[in-house]
C-alpha cells in the first residue's frame, strides 16, 4: 500500500516547493561540516519526499522505494559538499523545468523555481567551484537572501488541483545541458581571455542566445529550405535504412497481382532482415509460424488479428529505433492485410460471375422446358386434332432443339457467341404458337420487318409471360394482353395484365440485382435487363398500378 499519496498534499504543492529550495538554499548558505547544514538536508529531503508524489501524480512511493531512496539521502548527506549540491540542483532543475509548462498559476510558480535555481548555479555555486571572483562578498551575501526570499513567495501562491501531467523529460534534459553550457562557458572564457566572471557569463549568455536564435529561424522551412524540424523527423524515419526505400520495396512486391499473400510476406521479410541491426524475424500467421535468422535478447513484437511479428536486433532497442520498427511492421501488415483483401475480393468476383452465368444458363433452361410443357399440353389435349399437334411439334421442335443446344454451347464455350437473328415477324409468329390456347391476347401493328436478336427476345418475353401467368395462379380472372409495334425501324413490346401493382419496394430493385423469391431463382427479370443493356435494348416497368401493370422493351433497330 502506498505510504505518500498526492491526495494528501496536492493542496500544499507551491509551500512544499518553497519550503524544499529554501532548506537547500540555507544548508548551501551554511556550507558543509556543520550539523545547522545537515538538519536543513534532512529537512529539505523530507520536504522532497512529501513533494514528489505530487509532482509524478501516477506514481507513489511503497515501503521498498523509500528504504532505497533513504539509504541514498544518507549517502548523500554524509558526502555534502557544492560538487554533490550542483549535481543534485541540476536534477532539481530538470524536473522543475519538465513541469514549467503547465498552465495558469502553477506555470509561474514554477518559472520561479527554475530561475531561483538557475540564478543559485550561475552566480553563486560555480564561481565558488572554480575559485573565480564573481560577485563582491556584500553583493553574494545580498543575492543570497534574495534568493532565499524568493523562494518564500512559493509559500504565498496559492495550489490549484489540476489534471495529471507527465513531465517532459526532454525540455528538462535540454535545460540543464544549456546551463551547462552557460557554467562552463563562462568559466572557460574566463581562464582564457582573463576577464571577469561576470563579463564572460554575460558574453557567454549572448551566444547562447544567438545560438538558440539561428536555431529556431532554421528550424522551421522557409526560402527553398526544408528546416531542421523536417530533417529530425527524417532522421527518426530513417534508423536503420532508408524509409523511402521500404515503401518502394513493399510497393513494388505489392504490385504483383500474382503473387500470393504468403509469398508476398515472406519475401517483405526476407528484404527486411538484410537491414544491419535486424538479426532475426519470427512470425505466426494462419496458423503457422515461421522464422529468418537467428534469436537475440533484444527483441520488439508487432500484433494484429492477422499477422504476429517479433522482431530480434543485435543491440537493444532505444525509444527511437522502437517507433521505428512499429512503423516499419505497421507498414508491412498494411500491405499483407490489402493482399489478403484483393485475395478475397478476387475469390468473390469469381464466385459472382459463377453463380450469374449458372444462373442465367438455369433461366435458359426454364424456359425451354416450359416451351416444352406447353407443345405437351397442347399435344395432350383432347379437343386438339392430330393435324394442328403435327404441325405444332414441326414448327416448335427444331425451334426448342436449336435453343437447347445455344444454352449447351454457351455452357461449354469461353467466348460469347454473337446472338442469332431472325425477322421480327417470323418470330412473333412463332411466338403466338407456342403460347396458343393460354388465355393471352396478342395485339401487332407491324408496319416494317427487320432482324432481331431471337435468343434474347425469346428469353425476356418468355420471363414476362411467365411471370405473368404464375400471377394469374393467385388472382384469377388476369387479363394478359401482349402488343407489337414495329415501324420506322423501331420495336416496341409491351406485356400487360390487370392484376394488383408490385409493391414499390420490389419494383424499385426488380433489374438492379437479384431477388428472393420463392418459385424461382429470383435473377430473371435482372438476367433480362443485362441482356436488354448488352443489346442496346431498353426494358423497362412501364406502368404500375391496379390493374394497369406494363412492362415495355424499346429498341431502334439499324440495319
Amino acid at each position: 500500500m502506498p505510504l505518500l499519496s498526492a491526495s494528501r498534499f496536492s493542496n500544499f504543492e507551491h509551500q512544499l516547493l518553497g519550503l524544499m529550495l529554501f532548506s537547500l538554499l540555507m544548508a548551501i548558505y551554511i556550507g558543509p561540516d556543520n550539523y545547522l547544514s545537515y538538519s536543513f538536508l534532512i529537512t529539505h529531503f523530507g520536504l522532497f519526499l512529501l513533494w514528489q508524489p505530487v509532482l509524478k501524480q501516477e506514481q507513489s512511493f511503497s515501503w521498498i522505494n523509500l528504504t532505497l531512496l533513504t539509504g541514498f539521502i544518507l549517502i548523500f548527506i554524509s558526502w555534502f559538499n557544492l560538487w554533490i549540491s550542483t549535481f543534485w540542483m541540476l536534477l532539481l532543475l530538470s524536473l522543475l523545468t519538465g513541469r514549467i509548462f503547465a498552465r495558469g498559476i502553477g506555470r509561474a510558480a514554477y518559472g520561479l523555481a527554475v530561475i531561483i535555481l538557475f540564478l543559485e548555479l550561475t552566480l553563486i555555486i560555480n564561481p565558488t567551484l572554480f575559485g573565480l571572483s564573481g560577485l563582491s562578498k556584500q553583493l553574494k551575501t545580498v543575492t543570497e537572501f534574495a534568493l532565499l526570499a524568493l523562494s518564500l513567495i512559493l509559500l504565498f501562491i496559492p495550489s490549484r488541483k489540476t489534471q495529471i501531467s507527465h513531465i517532459d523529460f526532454i525540455r528538462g534534459f535540454f535545460v540543464v545541458i544549456l546551463t551547462l553550457f552557460l557554467c562552463m562557458g563562462s568559466v572557460l572564457t574566463t581562464f582564457s581571455s582573463k576577464t571577469p566572471y561576470l563579463h564572460s557569463l554575460v558574453i557567454t549568455i549572448l551566444i547562447a542566445a544567438l545560438f538558440l536564435l539561428a536555431t529556431a529561424v532554421l528550424w522551421t522551412p522557409r526560402a527553398g529550405f526544408s528546416g531542421l524540424a523536417q530533417l529530425w523527423e527524417k532522421y527518426l524515419l530513417n534508423i536503420g535504412g532508408p524509409f523511402e526505400e521500404w515503401l518502394s520495396r513493399l510497393a513494388a512486391i505489392e504490385a504483383n497481382t500474382s503473387i500470393k499473400p504468403e509469398h508476398f510476406l515472406q519475401t517483405s521479410i526476407q528484404h527486411l532482415i538484410t537491414r544491419p541491426w535486424v538479426c532475426g524475424i519470427f512470425w505466426h500467421e494462419h496458423n503457422q509460424e515461421q522464422s529468418y535468422g537467428k534469436k537475440s535478447a533484444h527483441s520488439t513484437t508487432y500484433s494484429d488479428d492477422k499477422l504476429n511479428i517479433t522482431l530480434y536486433a543485435y543491440s537493444p532497442i532505444g525509444p527511437a529505433l522502437l517507433l521505428h520498427t512499429k512503423l516499419l511492421l505497421g507498414v508491412l501488415n498494411f500491405y499483407y492485410k490489402a493482399k489478403l483483401q484483393e485475395q478475397q475480393l478476387i475469390k468473390q468476383a469469381h464466385l459472382r460471375a459463377i453463380y450469374e452465368t449458372g444462373s442465367k444458363l438455369t433461366h435458359d433452361v426454364k424456359n425451354i422446358l416450359q416451351s416444352t410443357q406447353t407443345m405437351t399440353q397442347i399435344a395432350l389435349d383432347k379437343d386438339t386434332r392430330l393435324e394442328d399437334v403435327q404441325i405444332i411439334l414441326q414448327q416448335q421442335l427444331p425451334l426448342l432443339t436449336q435453343r437447347l443446344k445455344t444454352t449447351l454451347d454457351k455452357l461449354s464455350t469461353p467466348k460469347p457467341e454473337p446472338s442469332k437473328t431472325s425477322p421480327i415477324s417470323h418470330w412473333w409468329n412463332q411466338l403466338k404458337v407456342r403460347y396458343n390456347r393460354r388465355n393471352i391476347d396478342f395485339i401487332e401493328n407491324v408496319e416494317c420487318d427487320f432482324k432481331i436478336p431471337i435468343d434474347v427476345y425469346d428469353s425476356i418475353i418468355e420471363n414476362l409471360l411467365e411471370n405473368a401467368r404464375n400471377k394469374r395462379i393467385l388472382q384469377q380472372n388476369i387479363e394478359i394482353t401482349v402488343t407489337l409495334e414495329c415501324r420506322s425501324n423501331h420495336v416496341r413490346l409491351t406485356v400487360r395484365d390487370t392484376g394488383k401493382a408490385i409493391p414499390e419496394q420490389l419494383a424499385a430493385t426488380i433489374f438492379t440485382a437479384p431477388l428472393e423469391s420463392e418459385d424461382g431463382f429470383g435473377i430473371g427479370l435482372y438476367q433480362c435487363q443485362q441482356q436488354a443493356r448488352n443489346h442496346n435494348i431498353e426494358l423497362e416497368l412501364y406502368e404500375n398500378a391496379d390493374g394497369r401493370v406494363c412492362f415495355k422493351l424499346e429498341q431502334q433497330v439499324t440495319n
